[in-house]
């Protein structure tokens, strides 16, 4: 006879039982606390109602599913979707149906609040799983990853000089992630066509919240003096030392030109810390493919062979039952709908 368990939101009042129980999975200590305000109580677009929390018939919490949103465009008009996030289960129930009992749950909520779509940058180990339960699969796309060889720590990236880029000669300076920085990434992104695929509604507000992130250490580069011209971010867990087992993850590059995209991942390349440079290369043009070739980073494409392209980025997809309504779009699983600029999951981390 399978296990009972009791689903429910995610109330205040387990809030200390839900902080032990992702340490885990966030290795976040004191911090983990903040975490969940910053990503649940404090997100602008959806509150933590989505979120499912999990007792077995002892009372004990078995395990989470976390639900948050994520501001989204497509052709002029905004909308949010609900992302799956957080997912953590006891050691006793990992070969249980709860999982995938949590995940319904979550999406009969959604439809009951006419949601029509929840999105997964989540595990690939659950893939063909979800598949077989109507979750589609939208992707792979290339992965760039550069292995460093020599010492993995920047412990003057604050004081790095301006650089100049080499192909563009725009000079290229490390910003301090504030409400100037900030500011100047919005500018940038709102100059962006809309070409009409979706993507993400990359304004003040939404940079405002994700720089706020307590589990992150973000680093960021402005290309332009006057007027910023691009702009980089990258990213890493805030309690792992350069040297550490994490990537570093450049989440988000964009500029007004291809050259000064490829100068930002070139000065990216030389000054990031970490053992591992990661950064999609599904939306790169040819000038910053070119500059990857030269660091001799590794670029892994899709093959379109599932058991070669687990350790590739891609996007799960499930329609709720709810009926989508403008503006969000009715067809979505197809990768040519999306721009995933500034979509990896690790800029949410």
């Amino acid at each position: 006879m399978s296990e009972t368990f009791a689903l429910s939101e995610c109330l205040p009042a387990d809030l200390p039982e839900i902080v032990e129980l992702q340490e885990d999975l966030w290795h976040g200590g004191e911090k983990n606390l903040a975490y969940h305000h910053w990503k649940y109580r404090d997100n602008p677009y959806l509150d933590g109602r989505y979120s499912v929390l999990a007792r077995d018939s002892s009372g004990r919490v078995a395990g989470m599913i976390g639900v948050f949103g994520s501001p989204w465009e497509c052709d002029g008009a905004r909308f949010v979707l609900p992302c799956v996030t957080d997912t953590i289960i006891v050691p006793e129930h990992r070969n249980s149906p709860l999982f995938h009992r949590m995940l319904d749950e979550a999406a009969r909520r959604l439809r009951a609040a006419e949601h029509p779509w929840l999105l997964d940058f989540g595990d690939q180990g659950s893939i063909p799983a979800m598949l077989l339960r109507g979750w589609k699969m939208v992707g792979p796309w290339a992965l760039s990853v550069l292995t460093r060889t020599g010492d993995p720590a920047r412990p003057a990236w604050s004081a790095e000089p301006v650089r100049t880029g080499a192909r563009s000669g725009v000079p290229i300076s490390v910003a301090p992630g504030d409400d100037q920085t900030v500011a100047a990434m919005a500018d940038v992104a709102s100059r962006v066509p809309d070409d009409g695929r979706v993507r993400v509604a990359r304004d003040l507000e939404y940079y405002s919240w994700r720089a706020a992130n307590p589990l992150a250490r973000y680093y960021y580069l402005v290309a332009g003096d006057e007027k910023p011209a691009g702009f980089l971010v990258a990213h890493r867990f805030v309690l792992d030392p350069d040297d550490g087992q994490t990537p570093t993850t450049i989440v988000e590059c964009e500029a007004d030109d291809p050259d000064v995209k490829a100068d930002l991942i070139d000065v990216a390349h030389d000054l990031l810390p970490g053992n591992w440079i990661l950064v999609w290369a599904h939306d790169l043009p040819g000038e910053a493919r070119a500059v990857l070739d030269r660091w001799r980073a590794e670029v892994s494409e899709p093959t379109g062979r599932f058991a070669l392209d687990g350790p590739l980025p891609n996007l799960m997809l499930k329609h709720t039952g709810a009926v989508p309504r403008d503006p969000v779009p009715a067809a979505l699983d197809e990768l040519a709908s999306w721009d995933v600029r500034g979509v990896t999951g690790r800029a949410w981390r």
